[in-house]
């Protein structure tokens, strides 16, 4: 055991804080890959809640007093008294736990012994595995599947990290650059938090932001144009919502749900007039923008509500075709009568579970 007090210097890969600033703040402000000791540790509830961020509860702890020495869980650690204790030590975790370490994995596939595959890769080139890997995270939080979302988010982190390191190869800019510009805008679009903190409604700080980011892009000589900045790479549906979302932020909206279904049946109508396939394309797009008005107005999400319809009919027709296959017969030579018998025999035991 290594009592801190005794030492003049204190080792490599190990990393010395106050009780007092690790209050301050939040999150542990050093990588849970070296040895953190926290002297003259105190509020051990508050500690425990800052150090399981990182560390699991099972995680090891030293304690350490004028003549006492401990060896506890950082379960544990929540309902010890502090008094007369001088250090808390928290031994490293596993380095395949540390978000530096896995910078360096993926430096390494980018370096001059690494993967060829990862090294020929440009900005632009693995956009599309980026929106895979971020659909198949929606995938997993639509079915709330833990297991898939940390595969995805690790997929994701993935992207984030070797889009930054190809930056870093090129010059253009580096993970700090990332990481302060996101930080640094987060905090300002956050006043009420950070600054005189005050207590406002979700709906009060989405106001906010608007006027903040319109702020924003005027100061950086951007276009300040209401509905600049929202991608138009997003699927419709949500390019719709988001649309939608920021005009009415500026009361540019329907006043009532009567008024939208009012336009739904004009619009209904006018496609029904429709001569040309053009004029019904351009007739359908505005029932859907419309529709899309009705779901914000009852705070749905149009493109979750539509990706839950997709997974619905997905189960109902896997389930008419196992039918099928059980009968030796396939989706082809089903009858539409039987189809539509095991489609109500699905939607019936689903509303029975």
């Amino acid at each position: 055991m290594v009592h801190y007090k005794e030492l003049k210097q204190i080792p490599e890969n190990v990393l010395m804080l106050t009780g007092e600033s690790l209050l301050a703040k939040r999150h542990l402000p050093v990588s849970p890959g070296v040895t953190a000791v926290i002297r003259n540790p105190e509020q051990s509830e508050l500690l425990y809640e800052i150090l399981r961020e990182e560390y699991p509860e099972n995680h090891p702890l030293e304690l350490q007093g004028e003549n006492d020495y401990s060896a506890i869980t950082l379960e544990e650690l929540k309902t010890i008294d502090l008094s007369g204790m001088e250090y808390l030590v928290i031994p490293p975790l596993p380095e395949n736990r540390t978000f530096e370490n896995f910078q360096n994995t993926v430096a390494i596939l980018r370096g001059p012994h690494g993967c060829p595959w990862d090294k020929k890769q440009t900005h632009q080139s693995i956009r599309n595995d980026f929106l895979q890997e971020a659909y198949e995270l929606l995938d997993g939080l639509g079915r709330n599947d833990k297991t898939t979302m940390i595969e995805e988010l690790g997929d994701i982190l993935f992207h984030v990290v070797l889009q930054t390191q190809m930056a870093v190869d090129n010059g253009e800019f580096n993970m700090g650059d990332v990481i302060s510009h996101v930080n640094d805008k987060i905090i300002f679009r956050h006043a009420h938090v950070f600054g005189n903190q005050e207590e406002i409604s979700a709906d009060q700080v989405s106001n906010r932001w608007e006027q903040i980011k319109q702020r924003e892009r005027a100061k950086q000589h951007k276009k300040a144009g209401l509905l600049d900045g929202i991608s138009r790479s997003m699927p419709a549906l949500s390019m719709a919502y988001s649309y939608q979302g920021r005009a009415a932020k500026t009361g540019f909206e329907w006043e009532t749900e009567d008024d939208v279904w009012r336009k739904i049946s004009e619009e209904l109508e006018e496609f029904n007039q429709a001569q040309t396939q053009q004029e019904k394309e351009e007739e359908l797009g505005d029932i859907l923008f419309c529709i899309v008005n009705l779901a914000r107005m009852h705070k749905i999400d149009p493109e979750t509500a539509l990706r839950m319809a997709n997974l619905k009919f997905y189960d109902r027709v896997h389930y008419v075709e196992k039918q099928a296959q059980d009968h030796q017969q396939d989706l082809f030579s089903l009858s539409r009568e039987e189809k539509e018998k095991y489609w109500d025999e699905f939607k019936t035991t689903q509303k029975t579970e």
